[in-house]
């Protein structure tokens, strides 16, 4: 028995009427008649009695009459909480929620019409917590996350380049860390954050200390710095390939593909088996 033959008797049944049953349901007469037909020959019972007023139930009609409310309730309630499930909680670094995810939900909202989200922008740390605490349900984070409640998986690196105003002498070729000296660099984040250790320890692994002029908090901030011509910065090469297409900005991959801003999924492992949020999961990783 599917939920919209038991909806369409349960309507004649208010109703008294065929007739009124199927305006009641925007649907023709004869669609109506038709499908309590089938209803009736598959559980092998009349449901109505027809009169010349309309129609009555039989007393196979009245027992059906509470089972099939409780199974049409049911199916409601279950879809109710399936479109609920959609709406999501997401953190992520305010880098992620600028260049990435404007992309990503819109384009996974053109397919999940229903999917609803909250998102916010989170440090590393408070990310951790919001998954701990249950007000988040994903987390998209640069740098890995160890707990024992929390499942990660990565998404693809992102190259980290050297990025200079076209008018620099570096613009045309990197001459090499012997040539570093003291030219002035503006940089992502405080000396704490997991994305500006990456790019000192691998500067210092060069014999490189930089000559750090700014410390900026948003990628957007660093890039028009560098436009400005106040110095070099080392940055991902997703957040920048509107300005190299443009011509306002420089790159050059100075570590050859070794130095890496790593992207992962974060969650905790009860939403491994909850199969719509990774319907959603799955969506994110192969089309990141």
């Amino acid at each position: 028995m599917d939920k919209e033959s038991l909806e369409i008797f349960l309507t004649i049944a208010r109703y008294g009427s065929i007739n009124r049953a199927a305006q009641a349901l925007f649907l023709a007469q004869s669609t109506v008649t038709h499908r309590l037909k089938q209803l009736e020959r598959q559980i092998a019972t009349d449901l109505f009695i027809r009169t010349a007023s309309g129609v009555t139930l039989t007393a196979e009609g009245r027992r059906l009459l509470p089972i099939a409310a409780n199974i049409v309730e049911q199916m409601r309630a279950f879809t109710e909480q399936k479109e609920q499930r959609q709406s999501m909680s997401i953190v992520a670094g305010k880098a992620f929620v600028v260049y990435e995810l404007p992309r990503l939900l819109g384009q996974y909202r053109q397919s999940h019409p229903k999917f609803t989200c909250y998102v916010r922008s989170a440090l590393y740390e408070e990310s951790l917590s919001a998954l701990l605490t249950g007000t988040a349900d994903i987390a998209f984070l640069g740098s890995e996350m160890y707990h024992p409640h929390i499942y990660q998986e990565f998404l693809p690196s992102d190259r980290i380049l050297l990025v200079t105003h076209p008018s620099h002498p570096w613009a045309n070729g990197f001459p090499g860390f012997h040539a570093w000296g003291m030219e002035e660099m503006i940089v992502f984040g405080n000396h704490t954050a997991p994305y500006r250790q990456r790019i000192d320890r691998f500067l210092a692994q060069q014999g490189v200390f930089p000559n750090v002029i700014m410390e900026l908090d948003s990628f957007s901030s660093v890039k028009k710095m560098v436009e400005q011509k106040l110095g070099i910065a080392m940055l991902p090469e997703r957040t920048i390939q509107e300005e190299l297409a443009a011509g306002t900005l420089v790159a050059h991959d100075i570590a050859e593909g070794q130095l890496l801003r790593p992207t992962l999924i974060a969650y905790l492992h009860p939403k491994k088996e909850d199969e719509a949020f990774q319907q959603f999961v799955q969506w994110i990783k192969e089309n990141y």
